[in-house]
């Protein structure tokens, strides 16, 4: 756990997210490097924007351009996000994840010091090795993420890099690593060194805010999920569990019962509104998120078509795209999978309850009726993140590409 959240803290850090600091994370040295990569990440996306403009007329170029302009934007959506929303961000981080909400029951507290057998181990075990599970494939997620996106920047900057060390470059028409206008001419060889590190370092923060900012979100959806999980197993073993404590059923088993239901009912009302909190804020970023990688998704496959397949210079587009669907499958699927630890959860709570007594009859209606709703992650609207959201993002990325490819065509024709 300390290991992953170290390198969370390393590579937001650099961009000023200090969230995950152990101590004085909101203090002014922070904030200023905060508001730097702000001023910074939104001088990108002019630059880009301005650069993609100015070259509209040429559709090869502006559509390579595209490419860094989609990501410009993501990052500014990014970096923006959490310079706004930190304080909040910190307050999810110190309720799900830098400790277990788990053991904020008093059912798995008291599981968790005792040595038995049966329903109970496993129920410890399950506590246990899911908090452990989680942190390990969040490190792994991110250390993918860095890399798979480290390869993609290399690809960016090692051809101008070549021409420009070779002598071969015009220096009429000099070529930077990234597609982005500049308020100056490139021909001086100091303007031209400046602007060529103003847009490596713009790449960099590139990577380190899309691995860093949206595999934090995922380490949330993925404690949420965790926690339904472990209360779905309560819920399906809760008189075998309870029997294991009492001996034999009977008052005292239909009173620990009661209170093991009213216990989980607590916590799932905690993760719901949870939930919602993290959904209220994030909601501009999964809007911003898919539309923004149907349009780069799509000019990464026309590049491609148009383009030699094999080259080194391509290779760049098929992870850059397959970078941005695979994060926006990825958030779909967490969202899918939360969904359906929900419905599984409305079912099992009606597990056995004919042989509880009145009293427990009432908790499970309340349970029925809190969990009902479920906690869907809505995209504005009535728009969820779920499986069926990401074929339409497949079908608008084919669609979109279809239309670009006949614009093409018929521009060659004529």
């Amino acid at each position: 756990m300390d290991v992953t959240l170290s390198v969370y803290h390393k590579i937001l850090s650099v961009i000023g997210i200090s969230i995950f600091a152990r101590e004085k994370w909101d203090s002014i040295p922070w904030l200023i490097i905060q508001t730097f990569m702000f001023i910074y990440g939104f001088l990108v996306l002019i630059f880009c924007t301005v650069f993609m403009i100015q070259n509209y007329s040429d559709l090869l170029i502006c559509i390579q351009a595209a490419c860094v302009w989609n990501s410009g934007i993501l990052m500014f959506i990014s970096i923006t996000l959490f310079f706004v929303y930190r304080k909040k961000f910190r307050t999810f981080l110190t309720e799900i994840v830098f400790q277990d909400p788990m053991l904020n029951m008093p059912f798995i507290e008291q599981i968790l010091k005792l040595t038995l057998g049966g329903k109970l181990n496993e129920l410890k075990q399950l506590v246990i090795y899911s908090h452990d599970k989680l942190f390990k494939l969040s490190d792994i997620l991110i250390r993918s993420y860095l890399g798979s996106s480290t390869v993609c920047y290399v690809l960016y900057t090692c051809k101008p890099i070549y021409r420009t060390f070779i002598g071969r470059e015009n220096k009429d028409v000099r070529i930077m690593a990234f597609e982005m206008w500049f308020p100056w001419g490139l021909k001086n060889d100091y303007v031209y060194v400046a602007s060529f590190l103003f847009n490596l370092y713009g790449g960099y923060i590139c990577c380190l805010s899309f691995c860093g900012i949206q595999s934090t979100i995922f380490l949330l959806f993925g404690q949420m999920i965790r926690q339904l999980k472990v209360l779905i197993f309560i819920l399906q073993n809760l008189d075998k569990l309870v029997l294991e404590l009492t001996g034999k059923r009977d008052e005292r088993w239909q009173k620990h019962s009661t209170l093991i239901l009213s216990q989980c009912i607590d916590h799932y009302i905690k993760l719901k509104r949870f939930n919602n909190r993290l959904n209220i804020i994030c909601q501009p970023f999964y809007l911003g998120l898919i539309l923004d990688a149907i349009m780069l998704v799509c000019v990464c496959f026309v590049k491609i078509s148009i383009s030699d397949r094999f080259s080194e210079d391509t290779l760049k587009y098929y992870i850059h795209a397959f970078c941005i669907g695979f994060i926006v499958m990825l958030f779909c699927f967490l969202g899918q999978q939360l969904k359906n630890e929900c419905d599984i959860l409305e079912n099992v709570v009606l597990e056995k309850w004919y042989i509880f007594d009145k009293k427990h009859k009432v908790c499970v209606q309340i349970f029925k009726m809190a969990v009902s709703h479920g906690m869907p992650v809505y995209i504005f609207g009535s728009v969820t993140l779920t499986l069926p959201t990401f074929t339409w993002f497949i079908r608008s990325i084919m669609s979109f590409f279809m239309l670009v490819m006949t614009v093409l065509e018929d521009d060659n024709n004529n």
